[in-house]
């Protein structure tokens, strides 16, 4: 089946998310969009509605949208919510994983301790542990969520520090993972929300660092502008 133009600018739109080449907060121009990707302004409309509809992105005044960007309560929902399906994917994985999956588990395991030595895209490798131990509790409704927290998470929080360089990641990732080689669904839930909380208490800690940071910044600009109408 072919993609329709709206399919395609959604994705082009979503990988600029993902890619990095759209910031949070960033307002959106519908007609440079269409000039990037190459179509017409509907099929951007189509996939910008599509976007929002996911909480990607944020309508603005005069039909203007921008990026998403995490606010404190913003990111105390998506914390409660990845704490509430994870914990269940967790536990179901841990009761439901095959020999395979274990092993492919595992392999993600070492795959993102070595990435995370390298300090080399260790954010990816820590996304696909997660979506793995999802896709291991065989329940898609709970796996389609997760993932849009993900990337919900990826993008609009792209300004936090990447929770996997964090002492003690590595370590909690190898207790959950040998959890559910172990098939022990009580611990594997208990290390997946003690996982999620203790991320969401680093991110916290993030997002005010980087709002007082944004302030010093903004307060410099300011003086910087008023010295330079005094000077002339």
């Amino acid at each position: 089946m072919t993609a329709s133009a709206s399919d395609l600018a959604y994705d082009g739109i979503r990988n600029m998310l993902t890619g990095g080449e759209l910031s949070p907060g960033q307002r959106l121009s519908q007609s440079r969009l269409a000039r990037q990707l190459n179509c017409s302004p509907m099929p951007v409309v189509e996939a910008m509605r599509r976007l929002e509809s996911e909480g990607l992105l944020v309508k603005q005044a005069r039909k203007q949208a921008r990026v998403r960007e995490l606010s404190h309560e913003d990111l105390e929902g998506l914390y409660l919510l990845r704490e509430a399906i994870e914990s269940v994917t967790a536990r179901l994985a841990a009761q439901r994983a095959t020999p395979e999956e274990t092993q492919v588990l595992q392999e993600l395991t070492q795959a993102y301790e070595r990435a995370w030595e390298a300090n080399h895209q260790e954010a990816d490798a820590d996304v696909a542990i997660h979506r793995h131990i999802a896709e291991c509790a065989r329940c898609p409704l709970l796996k389609g969520e997760l993932d849009r927290f993900l990337l919900l998470e990826r993008t609009a929080g792209r300004r936090l520090k990447s929770q996997c360089r964090r002492p003690g990641h590595t370590h909690i990732h190898r207790a959950l993972v040998q959890a559910i080689v172990d098939h022990d669904p009580d611990s594997a839930e208990y290390l997946m929300k003690k996982h999620i909380q203790h991320g969401y208490e680093e991110a916290q800690r993030d997002l005010a660092s980087g709002a007082k940071n944004s302030r010093a910044i903004r307060r410099t600009s300011a003086q910087r502008t008023s010295d330079s109408r005094r000077a002339t």
